[in-house]
């Protein structure tokens, strides 16, 4: 079995819920990956359909649609402060040094 399932099957029936989460630094150790390979893992198991959920406490296989979306919504805040900082850099390259930072904020429900 490779990594990504294994990690998946270990979430699965070790770490359902919110309250049984696993931080990467013991995911690291299990399955001898970097916390990089380990976001990767996760992020592609994400994209396959699989229910990873994340908060501060680490990493964990859903257990409920509040769960999920609560992930949701904390990655919709990642992808905005990316994207402004996108922007920001755009400002920076066509305004030089006069450029002002603008910051949007969306939040979807």
């Amino acid at each position: 079995m490779d990594k990504k399932k294994a990690i998946c099957e270990y979430l699965r029936k070790n770490h359902i819920g919110k309250e049984n989460a696993i931080h990467s630094k013991e995911l690291e150790k299990l399955f001898l990956l970097d916390g990089r390979n380990i976001r990767r893992k996760i992020s592609a198991l994400r994209q396959d359909g699989f229910p990873i959920c994340s908060d501060e406490t680490g990493y964990y296989y859903a257990d409920n649609q509040k769960e999920i979306n609560t992930t949701v919504c904390r990655l919709n805040e990642l992808v905005t402060k990316v994207s402004n900082a996108r922007t920001g850099l755009l400002f920076a390259s066509i305004l030089g040094e006069n450029a002002q930072t603008v910051e949007v904020t969306i939040k979807v429900r």
